[in-house]
């Protein structure tokens, strides 16, 4: 994998991620069943609990690997994650968890402004931004007509 650069994770966390959930609302209610069904969610609010729990994740991993870049990386049950993010943020609204979608969002662009160039450059921190920023965005894009 070719290491991805502050700009093309800040571009996809500004370009990408940050209007999701106005597209999500923009679309007919028929649309928004659809692109949840594909995504494997029954609600909006499902879907941004599990992007959140991810982002946090990947937040306190890299903080982590900024204090020991020798660390070494636990191994994920995805579904039993999703699950489990579901079901901690399922008592938040949904205006509540878009605000809070929100804030991780800003959270993670911080994060990757904070990084020097040799954190950025670290395998493991720069693997673990690209599956957080690039690659979910993959899974759950949403781009504009």
């Amino acid at each position: 994998m070719e290491k991805i650069t502050r700009e093309q994770f800040l571009d996809r966390l500004q370009h990408s991620w940050q209007p999701l959930v106005r597209r999500f609302q923009g679309l007919s209610a028929p649309e928004q069943n659809a692109f949840l069904a594909k995504q494997g969610y029954a609600t909006l609010s499902a879907l941004l609990a599990h992007i959140i729990a991810w982002w946090q994740d990947g937040a306190q991993v890299i903080a982590q690997l900024r204090a020991d870049p020798s660390l070494t990386l636990r191994e994920y049950d995805v579904d039993r994650f999703n699950a489990r993010a579901v079901k901690k943020f399922s008592p938040l609204s949904e205006a509540a968890l878009i605000q809070m979608y929100e804030q991780q969002r800003q959270v993670m662009v911080a994060l990757v402004n904070s990084l020097s160039d040799a954190e950025l450059d670290h395998r493991q921190i720069n693997t673990r931004l690209y599956y957080e920023i690039i690659m979910h965005w993959n899974e759950h894009e949403l781009s504009p007509e």
